[in-house]
C-alpha cells in the first residue's frame, strides 16, 4: 500500500509540473504561479526563483534542490518528510529547472488509516474463520460423537450389536465397517477362548474325575494285588491322557502367542520325515498295520518357514491319527515331496474316511467325529495342532475323502526362497 500511495504521489507531482514544461518553452517571460495545493518552483539559468509556492522549509534549500538532478528523491527537513520531482529544461539561454514537492505526513496518515482498516478486518476475518472452523469441525465430528455415544451405550448394555455405518460411503462408514470388523474379531478370538477354556475343563474334569475314582478303588484293593494293579495301570493310563492334554494345550498356547518361524532347510525336513518313519512302526507294534513311508530326497537348498520339532508334531499326529482310525490289517501311506512351489506332505489311510459335514469343522479344538477318527487320543487337538502349526508358516492342510475308501491328508508348506534347478512336482 505504500508503494502504490508514493507511486500515486509522483503521478500527481509530475502531472502538477508538466505545464511548466510547456511554458517555459513557449513564453518563458509569462510563467503563471501554482494554483491550489500544488506546490511548484521554477528557477531560471540565472537561479533566480520565478514562481513558487513551497513550504517554508523548502524555500531556503531552492537552489540546492535543483542540483539534486532529474527523477524523484525524497527530503527530510525539520523532522518532516517531502517527496520532491525535479525536472530540468534546456533553452538556447541555458538550463531552467521544475521543482515540485509533496509532503509525505498526507500519505502516512492514508497508510496508517489502510493499516488500522486492514488489522481490523483481519482480526475480524480471523474470529470469523475460528467461528466457521469450529462450527464445521464441531459438524463434520458430530457422527463421530454419535458413533462414540452409541459405543458406550452398547458397551454398558453388553449388546452384541454392530456400530452404526451411515449411508454415505465416506471416511467414516469406513472406519465404522474397520471398527465393527475389529470388534467381531475381538469378539470372535474372546469367544474362542471361552470356549477352549470351558473345554479343556470338561476335558480336564473327566480324567481327574476318573483318576480319583480309580485310586480309590486302588485303596479298597489294597489286599488283591492283581486288582492293585490292575487299579494302578488304570490310574496311569489316566495321567498318560492328563499329560497328553496338558501338553497339547500348552502346544496350541504357544503357536497362538509365536510371531515369527526360525526358516528350516529341505533336508533337515526330509531327515526329520525319515526318523517319524521309525517311530509311526513303534506306534504300530500292536497293531497289523502296513506302513509305508515315501519320500523326495533331492533337494536344491529351499528353506521353509517351519522348524524341525514342529514338522515332526505334524507328521506324527497325522500318522497316530491314521493309525487309530485303520482296521486291522489296514494300511497307512505317508509321502513327502519337493517342487518349486513347496513341500508336500501327504498321509492316506485306508480306514473308514471322515463325514463330509465334519470336514468343515474337523480343525476345530476339542472336536471328533466319532471314536474311531477322534484323533489325539480322543482330545480331538491333534488336528488343531497340525492347522496351527502349518498356517504359522503360511502354509495349508487339506482334509478329502479318497474315492475308492480312506481318508487323506495333504499338507503344503511354501518356501522362504529357491536356489538352484526348479522341477516340477511329481504326479502324486
Amino acid at each position: 500500500m505504500e508503494q502504490v500511495q508514493i507511486a500515486s504521489d509522483k503521478k500527481l507531482l509530475y502531472d502538477a509540473s508538466t505545464p511548466y514544461l510547456t511554458e517555459i518553452a513557449a513564453h518563458p517571460a509569462q510563467i503563471d504561479p501554482p494554483a491550489g495545493e500544488q506546490h511548484v518552483a521554477v528557477v531560471n539559468p540565472a537561479d533566480i526563483v520565478i514562481v513558487s509556492n513551497l513550504p517554508d522549509k523548502l524555500s531556503g534549500r531552492l537552489s540546492s534542490l535543483t542540483t539534486l538532478g532529474d527523477g524523484s528523491h525524497f527530503i527530510t527537513e525539520s523532522h518532516s518528510n517531502y517527496l520532491v520531482i525535479v525536472r530540468t529544461v534546456p533553452t538556447p539561454a541555458g538550463d531552467w529547472h521544475v521543482v515540485a514537492t509533496r509532503d509525505q505526513r498526507l500519505t502516512a496518515i492514508v497508510i496508517a488509516n489502510v493499516t488500522k482498516v486492514l488489522s481490523i478486518g483481519a482480526l475480524f476475518l480471523l474470529l470469523g474463520f475460528g467461528l466457521a472452523s469450529w462450527l464445521l469441525t464441531t459438524a463434520a465430528l458430530r457422527p463421530v460423537a454419535r458413533m462414540r455415544q452409541r459405543a458406550e451405550t452398547l458397551r454398558a448394555s453388553g449388546s452384541s450389536e454392530p456400530l452404526p455405518v451411515g449411508p454415505a460411503r465416506d471416511e467414516l462408514a469406513a472406519l465404522a465397517i474397520t471398527l465393527n470388523d475389529f470388534i467381531d474379531s475381538v469378539r470372535a478370538t474372546a469367544a474362542r477362548e471361552k470356549q477352549m477354556v470351558s473345554d479343556a475343563s470338561h476335558e480336564l474334569r473327566t480324567p481327574i474325575a476318573l483318576l480319583k475314582v480309580q485310586l480309590e478303588l486302588a485303596h479298597l484293593s489294597e489286599g488283591n494285588a492283581k486288582a492293585l494293579r490292575a487299579d494302578l495301570e488304570l490310574a496311569e493310563e489316566s495321567v498318560d491322557r492328563l499329560s497328553r492334554l496338558a501338553t497339547n494345550l500348552l502346544t496350541l498356547s504357544a503357536l497362538d502367542a509365536a510371531h515369527e518361524t526360525p526358516a528350516t532347510s529341505g533336508q533337515t525336513l526330509i531327515a526329520e520325515f525319515v526318523a517319524a518313519s521309525d517311530r509311526a512302526r513303534l506306534f504300530a507294534l500292536d497293531k497289523a498295520v502296513n506302513i509305508e513311508f515315501e519320500v523326495d530326497d533331492e533337494t536344491d537348498g529351499r528353506n521353509y518357514s517351519i522348524s524341525a520339532t514342529h514338522f515332526a508334531q505334524v507328521i506324527d499326529n497325522l500318522i497316530s491319527n491314521a493309525l487309530r482310525a485303520v482296521p486291522e490289517l489296514g494300511e497307512v501311506r505317508a509321502r513327502l515331496q519337493q517342487d518349486p512351489t513347496g513341500l508336500y506332505l501327504s498321509v492316506e489311510d485306508s480306514g473308514p474316511g471322515m463325514p463330509e459335514e465334519f470336514i468343515g469343522i474337523a480343525f476345530d479344538r476339542f472336536t471328533r467325529p466319532d471314536a474311531q477318527r477322534g484323533g489325539d487320543g480322543g482330545s480331538g487337538l491333534g488336528l488343531a495342532i497340525v492347522s496351527a502349526i502349518v498356517s504359522q508358516s503360511k502354509g495349508a492342510v487339506h482334509l478329502a475323502n479318497r474315492p475308492q475308501g480312506g481318508f487323506t491328508v495333504t499338507v503344503t508348506i511354501p518356501p522362504t526362497h529357491t536356489k538352484g534347478p526348479q522341477r516340477h512336482r511329481p504326479s502324486p
